[in-house]
């Protein structure tokens, strides 16, 4: 190999290092196109994985590129190394089932009907239900089933200002508290803040559905619904803010949350993806979360649920536990 070959692929390699490398820290994560490469960590360390042992099984490129793919490896193990620290659990407390409380988050597309939405909050013993993406039809008809089946819930929805996109419905348990009113966020999907009548006995919780960066002119929006979303929780002692945040723990909304704890994170499950529902739950994207305030709430555990009806979301159940 030519002194000038060597040097392209010592030039190409460190390339390929330096930017693996910083989507493990992540680097300027906010942006366009960073911001949607990053959200598939494990399908990242994955490809890279593959990419350097390709290189490494052929002699021939084995002796000519062994510099990239010993770049594609090390990151390939910079990006691993973050979804194995995701999966140890931070803060995880012991309680009673009495005094716990389960938080359910579905973003159903609009797609999932009211007797299988009702069965699976009866499944899980959910007292708190966020659901994006869901007609207050089908959220009615659900609270209607639930009510039905000795499972009284109240219900608080908000509509987003895009028509192809239905809103975000709230159901809650009256053993959370009493919720007579709700106040719309400012997010184009559909967000509400719930305020109890009791103040000082039940939660603030946000149905949240922030807008999601699938195109770079909605970058912007996204970084401050986002903003918004996480700002509602580190500024509202005790509060829970629940929904499909279109956003991972690299996005800049969620990186930091002051006195709030992301419950998949403090559970050890954070590496586990929730979109699309059709990918495997290691490879998919951890968009959807319950956020709490860990002054006031524990977390006893966290799950992605399998995938159900005709979403493209997964079901994640959160349980707490008060302080």
């Amino acid at each position: 190999m030519s002194r000038a070959a060597r040097v392209l692929v010592w030039t190409v390699a460190a390339g390929v290092a330096l930017v693996l490398v910083a989507l493990a820290v992540p680097v300027a994560a906010g942006v366009w196109p960073v911001a949607q490469v990053v959200a598939f960590r494990a399908v990242l360390a994955l490809g890279a994985g593959v990419a350097a042992l390709a290189l490494l099984a052929v002699p021939w490129t084995r002796h000519r590129v062994l510099p990239v793919a010993l770049a594609l490896a090390l990151g390939a193990v910079a990006q691993g190394a973050v979804l194995v620290g995701r999966s140890v659990p931070q803060q995880v407390a012991d309680a009673s089932p009495d005094a716990t409380v389960k938080v359910l988050s579905f973003n159903t597309l609009d797609t999932v009907d009211a007797a299988l939405l009702a069965d699976l909050v009866l499944d899980h013993g959910a007292d708190v239900v966020v659901l994006p993406e869901t007609s207050e039809r089908t959220a009615r008809a659900t609270a209607q089933g639930l009510a039905a089946a000795g499972h009284p819930m109240q219900l608080l929805t908000a509509d987003g200002s895009t028509p192809s996109v239905a809103g975000t419905a709230l159901l809650v348990s009256p053993r959370v508290g009493d919720y007579p009113v709700a106040e719309a966020l400012p997010t184009r999907l559909g967000s509400l803040r719930a305020t109890p009548a009791d103040a000082a006995g039940s939660p603030v919780i946000v149905a949240a559905h922030p807008l999601a960066p699938g195109r770079r002119g909605a970058m912007p929006t996204w970084r401050a619904e986002t903003r918004l979303v996480a700002q509602a929780c580190a500024r509202t002692p005790g509060a829970i803010v629940v929904g499909d945040l279109n956003a991972t723990l690299d996005h800049p909304g969620l990186q930091r949350l002051g006195p709030c704890v992301d419950a998949a994170r403090a559970a050890g499950a954070a590496e586990l993806g929730t979109w699309p529902a059709s990918a495997p739950r290691v490879l998919a994207a951890p968009i959807d979360h319950v956020l709490v305030d860990a002054r006031a709430w524990s977390v006893v555990g966290f799950q992605v649920l399998p995938r159900t009806g005709g979403s493209d979301h997964r079901p994640i159940l959160a349980t707490l536990a008060r302080r």
